[in-house]
């Protein structure tokens, strides 16, 4: 009997462990998860920083980086804002305007007594010129027009404007004069005075005199004819010839001259030449004189200056620069009027290394 029993113990102990492992593949084969490990918490922090800073790494390289701009930094509203010196400021402030708007002018012709006219020795006349308001103030009765420089001929300075003139309208300004009495070119420089007597003219500035310009070229003649009759009253009879002598005016421009600062330059190239040309007046006149100079090649002069100038010596400076070797070239001052002088010729050239 114990045989029996030690039998069946040993059975149920190989069905048990039949079922012990029927339990373990059928758990093998349906997908069961397994037991989690236990894993060290630090450990599973270091990994997900290397997965972030991968990706981060990864999307550096494939996205582009964004445009930079600067961002100010944030203003302090309590902080004050400094100001400027306007004490050691550099700039120049035009002076203010004259009440009502700025006074300008421009010439538009010479109404009576053309430029050169013809007078004898001591004859009235009325010089008129016709003028526009091109400023934005009215030129009312308190305006005048006053002698500014040159001869004024016995014109009555200021002459007050006879009416109102708005911007944009045209007046007629006349001046009554006599003719000096000897013979000669006169030139007479008058400028326009406003309500606060600030004067103002013509010219792009409105800072420029219009003049009178004429000849005085002869005088007055009398001559006494008597007539006689067997039926006449012997008398005298009085009569006043005007008599036109041709003359030549006194010629205004006196002596001209030219220097250059380097005559035969060698060295680095471009380089300028400086001209310095020189020109005296006897009398105020309207000149109009330039540079003429030749180097062999074609270059580009200044053009003729045509000024009002007057009595003394007067200086015009000119610059001209060449890139290129040359010798020979000579250069000369040409004033073309009122009466045509020609200076002494300058010689230069320029040699470059």
């Amino acid at each position: 009997m114990s045989f029996l029993k030690n039998r069946w113990l040993w059975v149920g102990l190989g069905i048990l462990l039949i079922v012990v492992i029927i339990i373990i593949a059928w758990n093998s084969f349906s997908g069961g998860e397994p037991t989690p490990t236990p894993q060290d918490p630090e450990a599973v922090y270091t990994a997900a920083a290397l997965t972030a800073d991968a990706k981060m790494t990864e999307a550096a390289g494939t996205t582009p980086s964004p445009t930079l701009t600067d961002t100010p930094a944030p203003t302090d509203t309590d902080t004050p804002v400094p100001t400027a010196d306007i004490s050691t400021s550099t700039a120049t402030l035009p002076p203010s305007p004259p009440p009502g708007g700025a006074d300008k002018a421009q010439f538009v012709t010479d109404v009576t007594v053309p430029d050169g006219t013809n007078f004898p020795q001591g004859e009235a006349f009325t010089k008129t010129w016709r003028l526009n308001n091109v400023g934005t103030s009215t030129w009312t009765t308190a305006y005048s027009v006053v002698y500014y420089g040159g001869e004024q001929m016995d014109g009555t300075s200021p002459t007050p404007l006879s009416g109102n003139v708005p911007p944009g309208q045209t007046v007629d300004i006349s001046v009554d004069m006599v003719a000096p009495d000897e013979n000669g070119n006169y030139i007479g420089y008058w400028i326009l005075s406003n309500s606060n007597q600030q004067t103002f003219g013509v010219g792009p500035n409105g800072d420029q005199s219009f003049y009178v310009e004429i000849n005085v070229v002869g005088g007055a003649n009398t001559a006494t004819p008597t007539s006689t009759g067997p039926n006449s009253t012997q008398g005298t009879v009085t009569t006043t010839a005007q008599v036109t002598v041709t003359a030549t005016p006194e010629e205004a421009v006196t002596s001209a001259s030219l220097s250059v600062d380097e005559a035969d330059v060698v060295g680095a190239c471009p380089h300028t030449f400086n001209f310095t040309a020189q020109l005296t007046l006897s009398r105020a006149a309207t000149v109009t004189y330039q540079l003429e100079a030749d180097t062999g090649f074609e270059i580009t002069l200044p053009d003729p200056t045509t000024v009002s100038l007057e009595a003394g010596t007067h200086t015009a400076i000119y610059t001209l620069q060449f890139t290129d070797s040359f010798s020979g070239g000579v250069a000369q001052f040409h004033v073309t009027q009122p009466n045509d002088v020609l200076s002494d010729q300058v010689n230069f050239s320029l040699t470059c290394q």
